[in-house]
C-alpha cells in the first residue's frame, strides 16, 4: 500500500529541502527520485507492518495522518547515513513510530473496520438471574 509518494513529501517539505535531502554528494539542482523512492518505499512497509495486525490491508482510504506521518519516517530514511540527518528528523520519526504502536494496540483508530473485528462475548446457559422479592442465597450462601 503506498501511504507516501512523492507528491506527498514536495507538498510537505517542500521541493528545496527534498532535493538537498536526496543530494547524493552534497549539491544538486533536481530530486534524486531513486534515492526519494527507496526511503518512501521503507516507510510505506514499516507502516504497513504496524498496521496489519489490525487493519486489512490495503486500506480503503488513506487518512492524511497517516500520509503526514509516512512523509516523516521517509524523510527519516532518506537522511539516514549522510550528514543531513538532524534532531528533528529523528524526533518526527520517533513521534511517528510511537504513533503507529498507538494505532496497532487501538489507541488510536484510523476508521474503517479492524481485522478480526471484535464481536460480543458468547452468553451461556446458566446465568444468574435477579428477581426481585426471591432469596436465592438462603443458609449463608
Amino acid at each position: 500500500m503506498s501511504y507516501v509518494t512523492a507528491e506527498a513529501m514536495i507538498n510537505k517539505f517542500g521541493e528545496t529541502e527534498i532535493i538537498e535531502l536526496t543530494s547524493s554528494n552534497g549539491f544538486s539542482l533536481e530530486i534524486n527520485y531513486d534515492k526519494l523512492q527507496l526511503a518512501i518505499d521503507a516507510a510505506n512497509s514499516e507502516i504497513d507492518g504496524y498496521l496489519a495486525s489490525r487493519y486489512q490491508l490495503p486500506l480503503s482510504q488513506v487518512p492524511p495522518f497517516l500520509v503526514s506521518i509516512g512523509c516523516d519516517m521517509a524523510h527519516f530514511h532518506a537522511s539516514v547515513g549522510d550528514t543531513q540527518e538532524t534532531s528533528r528528523t529523528r524526533t518526527r520519526y520517533e513521534i511517528a513510530i510511537k504513533n503507529l504502536i498507538n494505532i496497532s494496540k487501538g489507541l488510536v483508530a484510523l476508521g474503517g473496520k479492524p481485522a478480526g473485528e471484535s464481536a460480543p462475548a458468547p452468553t451461556s446457559q446458566n446465568n444468574v438471574m435477579w428477581v426481585v422479592g426471591r432469596n436465592d442465597f438462603k443458609n449463608g450462601y
